[in-house]
């Protein structure tokens, strides 16, 4: 990762695959499954939104990557809207992201450029799309000026990260109490302060819906039927270049996931908690609860079986979408781009061999917690 996309990047990863392929929504279909499980939250939301004579109708997707996982559900709300207020009610769809997102992909999925889900921009009149580059831990857009708010698999990214991680890449993996009481204080810091920019932006009777990583009622955030950890294994591989000679002890202890799964009490603390500023605005706390979301590259493996090498390219793009440019910034500025590329290939390629022998004991299990937010009307 180079110094200017450094200063480009304050928070999360960069993309990875070619600007415009549509790259992560393609391997992202876990996501995408995560997100239409809130169809209903999302469209209860629409129903009950009051909408005044002469008004847009706003929708904001914040942390929405390139688009694709969203586009499903963005449709569905589109649809309901001409099903209860006919094509006269303009809609606004914004699509908010860091500033280095692959927008260009967002736009080719919209206009139908490049093979996805279907859009509601062809296919339904009178609706508008913008993006915005302005990072969901500031206020991204104007106050009192969204209907629905939603957001999924994005607000675990810290605005930056605590410290690096002892043994470790991974927040859930921390075993050094200090290291894990700082990222539980930038966490909590995170939420409120993204909190209160969504309680200016929602229009009075707005809502917002999440869906965010968490840990279920056993402790477990990975799910319970996937026999083998991908947090671990990322940590196991990463190091065995260290073993190998391939990195240096130095470079596996820089690589550190600037994330944090937040507990769902930690979710429902702002609203709970006497003195905290989010209980001082309009913005309430309707509803929370967990899901968890099987893997769909291991389900198709367990019902149909097939080449374990082929399954094994087809899954590691889902682990290495998210994950490819935590890895290069952990490794040495001294090293040239060529040389960060040619490693982090290696460490797929490994994870991709891990894959190929035992299919069945990978995958990307999410658990979820759904979130109904809204903002009282004034």
């Amino acid at each position: 990762m180079s110094t200017k996309e450094n200063e480009f990047a304050p928070h999360s990863h960069l993309p990875y695959g070619a600007d415009g392929s549509g790259y992560y929504s393609d391997n992202a279909p876990v996501c995408t499954n995560a997100i239409m499980a809130s169809e209903p939250l999302v469209l209860d939301a629409i129903r009950s939104a009051t909408v005044k004579p002469g008004s847009v109708f706003t929708i904001v997707d914040y942390g929405c990557a390139d688009g694709g996982t969203s586009m499903p559900l963005m449709y569905a709300c589109v649809k309901e809207l001409r099903k209860i207020h006919g094509d006269n009610l303009p809609v606004h769809v914004v699509y908010e992201d860091q500033p280095v997102n692959d927008f260009k992909s967002l736009f080719l999925h919209l206009q139908g450029f490049i093979p996805g889900p279907k859009s509601f921009l062809l296919d339904f009149p009178n609706v508008y799309v913008t993006a915005c580059g302005t990072s969901f831990f500031s206020q991204c857009l104007p106050p009192r000026s969204v209907n629905l708010a939603f957001s999924a698999c994005a607000l675990h990214w810290l605005h930056e990260k605590p410290c690096d991680i002892t043994g470790a890449l991974h927040h859930p993996m921390i075993t050094i109490p200090e290291e894990a009481e700082m990222f539980k204080k930038q966490a909590a810091k995170d939420w409120e302060t993204i909190l209160l920019a969504r309680a200016k932006e929602l229009a009075p009777g707005g809502q917002m819906i999440l869906v965010q990583p968490t840990f279920d009622e056993n402790g477990e955030c990975e799910g319970k039927e996937t026999p083998v950890s991908r947090h671990e294994t990322l940590r196991d591989l990463w190091h065995g270049l260290v073993t190998d000679g391939l990195i240096t002890q130095e470079e596996f202890h820089k690589t550190t996931f600037a994330y944090y799964l937040r507990t769902v009490d930690e979710y429902k603390k702002p609203f709970e908690f006497q003195d905290s500023p989010v209980r001082k605005t309009a913005l309430s706390l309707i509803s929370i609860e967990t899901k968890v979301m099987p893997c769909p590259y291991r389900k198709k493996w367990l019902r149909e079986g097939g080449d374990p090498k082929a399954h094994a390219r087809w899954y590691i793009p889902a682990m290495r979408s998210w994950s490819n440019s935590t890895f290069l910034s952990g490794l040495s500025d001294s090293r040239s781009p060529e040389e960060k590329k040619a490693i982090v290939d290696e460490l797929f390629k490994r994870y991709e061999n891990e894959v190929a022998k035992r299919p069945a004991d990978h995958g990307i299990d999410l658990v979820s917690a759904y979130m109904v937010m809204e903002k009282r009307k004034q």
